[in-house]
This record gives structure tokens, C-alpha cells and sequence, in this order.
């Protein structure tokens, strides 16, 4: 009897030991394209959820999907999350979130890198918050004209089906009238229009100003290959495009803004609802410029400007 009762008893801890270590909190994660950005803002996510005691496999079941740029891809991907009901989905994009939202009205929604809410209508859901990666257009204007004094003309690319494109192009217009600026608008739909959408521009822009657009930031390096070539210096509002061959950007800090990320889902995971955790925006904007990028484009870059900078590439 009493090796049956050890036995039982070993049995039981056993048993306890296996059901504290199932993991009780699920986040599904949707991701609408491979891009270093969203990528880095997803691993800040993780890492910042690690910290805070919830680890893969241990206290955490982590599911993640790509929609590969492919809204309907990214539509049944939101179905799936919504069928799995997972604690909280976490959306990286605006058309991840929008196809996700479209899905559920009650499983919690946290977005990032996502920059106009209330262009892409994402407001006025009960079950939906998270982080912006909103720049202002004053600072990439700012900045453009700091390297680029006889600036006339600024060229922008981007996808008229996004609505967060949309809506940042708007506002660089509205900088850019005051300061007698041309911008010549350009629109994709696909990211192989890309390339000769931005030869187009050719011989009409100073300069090439791009939004944080998935669709213009995934052919990026046909963007940066014609304006070495014909020496049109290239900006952004996404500081990985520098390091990329840009010459410079006003930006978020992607592995802090997963962090923050991780801030606004981590209340949910333990019992929280939406309604405590409003919208945010980035604490912190980054400069990031490239001096060889510059050389090559034909722009030259101020010692006040290197100082300034964050990280010179």
C-alpha cells in the first residue's frame, strides 16, 4: 500500500508538473508580406512577450502565418486565426489587419506597423487596438530639403489600394504645397510594376520620397538601382530602407516598436480587454542615413546632419 501510495503520489506530481507547463494563452500571429521591417517588429514582439514569462512551447502556443503580399491568401489566413480562437491575433500591416477584421468582431485585434487607423477604418471596433508607425510628412519634407536645397520636384510611389499609402501621400502634399513643391504621384498594384513606374520618373523629380507602402518597399532594390544610375536620391519613412541603399529616413525603431508591441498584448493575455488599451503611436522616431548610398545618388550629406543621425551607414 505504501508503494502504491508513492507511486500515486509521484503519479499526481507528475501529472501537475505536465499541466503548469501547458501553455494557457494563445497569440496568432499574421504577417502580409516577408520584409525586414515587419520581420524585426515581429521578433521584438516575441522577445518582449518572452520577458514577461510567456516562452513558445512553454507558457505560449505561438502560431504565425504569411500571406506572401496576397490579400485573399491574407483573408483565409484571418479566417484560420478566428477558427482557432486564439487569446489575441496580432496583425503586422494594414491589409493584414483589415482582412483579419474583417473576419472577427470579438476575438482582440492588436495591429503594428500599421500607419493611419482611421484611414484603413480600424477605429471604431470594440475588439481592435495597437501601435502606429506613423512619421509626419513635416520631418521627411524637413529632411529631403536638408540634403537637397534647390529642391523642386519629389516623385512618390506607391499603391492606391492601400489605404495608409493613400492617406501619407495626402499629407506630403498638403507639406509640400506651402513650400511651392511638385509632388508627381505614381501608383502601383502589384510589386512588378514597381521598377518601371519609378523609370518613369526619370528626368521629372529631384528626388524619390517613398510611404511605408508593402507592395513599393518589396521591390525596393530596383527603386535604389535606377536612382544610383540616374542619380536621384531616394528617401522614406522606414529606416531598414537605408541600410537597404536609401540615403536617408525618419523612422521607428522596429525591434523597440515590437517590444511596445508585446506592452499593449500582454495585459490581454492575462485577462485584459481592449477598451483599457487605446491606439499608440511610436515614443521615439529614428534618423538613419546612408553616406555611400548619398555619394552614389549624387547628394552630399551635412556634419550637422551626421551628427544628428542615429546611425550612419
Amino acid at each position: 500500500m505504501h508503494f502504491l501510495l508513492r507511486f500515486f503520489s509521484v503519479g499526481l506530481l507528475g501529472w501537475c508538473t505536465s499541466a503548469i507547463a501547458t501553455p494557457s494563452v494563445h497569440v496568432a500571429v499574421g504577417q502580409i508580406v516577408e520584409h525586414p521591417a515587419l520581420d524585426m517588429l515581429r521578433q521584438g514582439l516575441k522577445e518582449g512577450l518572452e520577458a514577461k514569462g510567456y516562452k513558445e512551447g512553454e507558457t505560449l502556443v505561438w502560431t504565425y502565418e504569411n500571406a506572401q503580399g496576397n490579400p485573399t491568401t491574407a483573408v483565409q489566413i484571418g479566417h484560420k486565426f478566428v477558427s482557432l480562437q486564439p487569446t489575441v491575433i496580432v496583425t503586422l500591416s494594414s491589409p493584414m489587419t483589415q482582412a483579419t477584421a474583417s473576419a472577427t468582431s470579438t476575438v482582440p485585434i492588436v495591429f503594428g506597423a500599421v500607419t493611419d487607423p482611421s484611414a484603413a477604418k480600424l477605429t471604431n471596433s470594440p475588439n481592435i487596438t495597437g501601435l502606429t508607425d506613423f512619421v509626419s510628412p513635416e520631418k521627411q519634407v524637413e529632411l529631403v530639403r536638408n540634403i537637397l536645397p534647390h529642391l523642386k520636384t519629389i516623385g512618390v510611389i506607391y499603391n492606391a489600394g492601400e489605404a495608409n499609402s493613400r492617406k501619407q501621400v495626402e499629407a506630403l502634399k498638403a507639406v509640400a504645397g506651402p513650400l511651392n513643391l511638385t509632388v508627381i504621384e505614381t501608383t502601383v498594384s502589384k510589386t512588378s510594376d514597381v521598377s518601371s513606374v519609378a523609370k518613369s520618373l526619370v528626368g521629372r523629380v529631384d528626388a524619390i520620397v517613398l510611404p511605408t507602402d508593402n507592395t513599393v518597399i518589396s521591390a525596393l532594390e530596383s527603386i535604389l538601382k535606377i536612382g544610383t544610375h540616374y542619380k536621384i536620391p531616394v528617401f522614406g519613412s522606414d529606416v531598414d530602407i537605408v541600410r537597404r541603399g536609401a540615403v536617408a529616413a525618419y523612422g521607428v525603431d522596429w525591434r523597440e516598436s515590437g517590444l511596445d508591441l508585446a506592452e499593449i498584448v500582454a495585459p490581454l493575455l492575462k485577462g485584459g480587454t481592449i477598451k483599457i488599451l487605446p491606439i499608440q503611436h511610436p515614443k521615439k522616431l529614428v534618423l538613419h542615413i546612408n553616406h555611400e548610398a548619398a555619394r552614389k545618388m549624387g547628394a552630399v550629406l551635412s556634419h550637422d546632419l551626421q551628427q544628428k543621425a542615429d546611425k550612419v551607414f
